[in-house]
């Protein structure tokens, strides 16, 4: 178990920091280019903080564990939304002001349903997943002409370098795969010997594991005052994980849902969405008594996990 839990710990270092390296790269070419903090969040940031979760999907669904795939990408919205937002807000002051994120609040909500339709009979097959890949597509393309050019952002870390820009970039895209499979044999084997199914560990450890980059982004965005960031984050990446991970894992090979197990967390999935509604159109920055609901729905389900 030891040895599983250093697998874990070990991958999911690894996927930190490779998705870390793509994460500064593509933020030194979006402030290059004044693109605004909400899409920078929404989009780039947004991307990079869910390529641990699709190589860990992909790897996992390839290896025949397609239930951990499935969980883990749940599990990471709930994470996402509940955990990160909640303590985050609950620690800085984090504005999610309706009318900036509006949009992708429904969108949020409409994938959340489109998921549980094709979720529904057990298997997201190829088909389905192309039909969310080009919702994706169809969402970045949306994002990108509703961007406004700003003054450049703070100085701070900024990389000026096209050559460090390509080191963090393609050093990133090396690290993440190996740090996949490190992640997922560990988490695999836990399942195995604690006796609980792939999909309850895809919706715990894994996906905390997972939830690593957001988790840290979102944090340092909001150290650093770059509340928007932070809130674009949170949102782009639940639409990415939905999306991106389980639109290019279920092209690559159709995912087994056993909805049946996940049908609790669904309902997880559409509070968070609409509380998210709510908070938005709350005053900001966001209350704490708020973040406390936040964080105390997200232990209640950890609860009932196990």
């Amino acid at each position: 178990m030891i040895i599983d839990l250093v697998f874990i710990f070990i991958g999911g270092l690894m996927l930190y920091f490779g998705a870390e390296g793509i994460i500064r790269g593509g933020v030194g070419v979006a402030r290059h280019f004044n693109i605004s903090p909400l899409i920078i969040g929404l989009t780039i940031i947004a991307f990079g903080t869910s390529l641990p979760e699709l190589i860990v999907s992909i790897t996992a669904a390839l290896n025949g564990n397609s239930s951990l795939s499935v969980g883990n990408t749940i599990g990471s919205n709930i994470v996402n939304t509940g955990l990160l937002l909640g303590l985050s807000s609950l620690i800085f002051p984090i504005a999610a002001i309706y009318s900036h994120v509006r949009k992708d609040l429904w969108i949020n909500i409409a994938i959340i349903v489109i998921f549980i339709l094709f979720a529904f009979d057990g298997l997201i097959s190829a088909f389905e997943g192309f039909i969310m890949f080009l919702c994706l597509v169809y969402y970045m393309f949306s994002r990108a002409e509703n961007s406004d050019d700003i003054d450049d952002l703070s100085d701070d870390d900024e990389i000026k370098s096209n050559q460090k820009l390509i080191i963090f970039i393609v050093g990133g895209i090396f690290i993440l795969p190996y740090g996949a499979d490190v992640f997922v044999e560990g988490a695999v084997s836990i399942a195995k010997k604690i006796g609980v199914s792939e999909a309850v560990v895809g919706l715990s450890i894994a996906a905390l594991g997972t939830s690593l980059p957001e988790i840290v982004t979102s944090i340092v965005a909001a150290l650093k005052k770059e509340r928007e960031i932070s809130i674009g984050n949170i949102l782009g990446s639940n639409i990415f994980n939905i999306l991106c991970v389980l639109g290019v894992s279920s092209m690559i090979t159709p995912l087994e849902s056993p909805f049946h197990m996940m049908e609790r967390e669904v309902y997880f999935l559409l509070f968070y969405g609409f509380f998210m509604i709510f908070i938005s159109r709350s005053s900001q920055p966001i209350h704490r008594i708020l973040s406390t609901i936040l964080l105390i729905i997200y232990i209640y389900f950890i609860y009932l996990l196990f």
